[in-house]
């Protein structure tokens, strides 16, 4: 009979791999090939949520005999954990097979430590900055990342309109600019037209998104999947339908203070067939009809968004009331499946109407045929 000690250690290193952090930590101490298998997964992606934990770290790193940091593939630093250019340096040069980095308070890490990133993470797949002072010197360095796939460099202030650049030669797929203010239609974007792989794209609160800017983006980005932008005053109908026009793959698509109407809505319903998420917050122009002819024609659309839309509740009496918000923020599938089975049964009435109304015609057509037959039998008699 097979033993768990039988077991060969590819189904065991998986086995490690499925589990939560402290199960593989038990897994430790089932016996020899659970403890080697499990040590590998222990340090894939190291837990801290402090940053005396990242300190602990690094500490651990430097003073390790058996090179730990070769296991570490994914390293996520979260708003609460602070990082300088030394901290990271250091850390760069102990975890060379990184495959994504994570950096959501990079107020203090400058090109010091960023450029070397390509030096020492030849493997990195994804790289999220957020906050950092870099400037484009970072930026042309880290485009020799070449298996980078997801792209965050958000409210990086000091980078430049051409910025994009030099990852023209990365299969980038997921691409967060959000916050930044240097994007431009002259150059950010006829860069951007050269990302072909790119299935994501979020442009939230840049303030500088023009119609110029969308228009490049038209025609290109065959692969779009989900789109996130913050408009202003020119981004109507005019700029944003010609794009949704020629992306017909979009599934997620983010609105935001945009001045559109109900005819960018009836482009949506048309064009974007497998649309499941769509937020149209913040856009004052548009009528409870038009959010009632989206939601029938768009059949898989499963998250509505519609924040300081002035979209009341007595709007859509169809919704179930609720007297703690008189304005709608959110229509879950749910709210949406109501308002799908009111039209339903709207038409479903009408249709009834409809055939009584062809079934009394045909009465009484039926009546005055037989009227004019008995008529014209009669002046034959005479």
């Amino acid at each position: 009979m097979t033993t768990i000690e039988d077991l060969p250690r590819e189904i065991v290193s998986l086995i490690c791999s499925l589990l939560k952090q402290p199960e593989k930590y038990n897994c430790v101490f089932v016996n020899k090939e659970f403890h080697s298998a499990s040590i590998p997964e222990l340090w894939r992606e190291p837990t801290l949520p402090t940053t005396y934990s990242l300190h602990q770290l690094i500490k651990c790193l430097n003073h390790s005999k058996h090179q730990r940091g070769d296991y570490i593939r994914m390293l996520k630093l979260d708003y609460t954990i602070s990082i300088h250019d030394e901290e990271l340096l250091s850390l760069l040069q102990l975890i060379p097979n990184l495959e994504v980095l994570e950096i959501r308070q990079a107020e203090q890490l400058t090109d010091k430590s960023i450029i070397p990133i390509s030096k020492y993470c030849k493997q990195l797949r994804t790289l999220l900055i957020v906050g950092s002072p870099m400037s484009y010197r970072s930026a042309h360095y880290l485009g020799k990342c070449q298996q980078l796939q997801r792209l965050t460099l958000a409210a990086c202030p000091n980078l430049t309109p051409m910025t994009l650049l030099p990852f023209a030669e990365c299969a980038i797929e997921h691409l967060d600019l959000s916050g930044c203010k240097w994007l431009t239609a002259s150059d950010t974007a006829i860069d951007l037209c050269s990302f072909t792989h790119l299935t994501h794209l979020t442009l939230i609160c840049c303030d500088a998104i023009s119609s110029d800017f969308l228009h490049h983006l038209t025609g290109a980005l065959p692969q779009l999947q989900d789109f996130s932008i913050t408009g202003n005053a020119v981004i109507d109908d005019d700029a944003i339908i010609p794009f949704l026009k020629t992306h017909a793959r979009i599934r997620g698509l983010f609105l935001l203070e945009c001045a559109i109407t109900d005819s960018t809505l009836e482009v949506i319903a048309s064009c974007l067939p497998d649309l499941h998420n769509l937020d149209i917050s913040f856009c004052t122009s548009l009528t409870p009809n038009g959010i009632r002819i989206l939601v029938d024609r768009c059949q898989n659309l499963r998250l509505l968004g519609l924040k300081e839309c002035s979209i009341a509740r007595d709007d859509l009496p169809e919704i179930p009331y609720n007297e703690n918000e008189p304005f709608f923020n959110t229509l879950t599938f749910i709210e949406l499946d109501y308002m799908r089975n009111y039209l339903h049964e709207g038409r479903t009435s009408q249709d009834r109407r409809l055939q009584d109304d062809e079934q009394e015609q045909d009465e009484s057509v039926r009546e005055s045929y037989a009227y004019i037959q008995r008529y014209l039998n009669t002046e034959q008699v005479h």
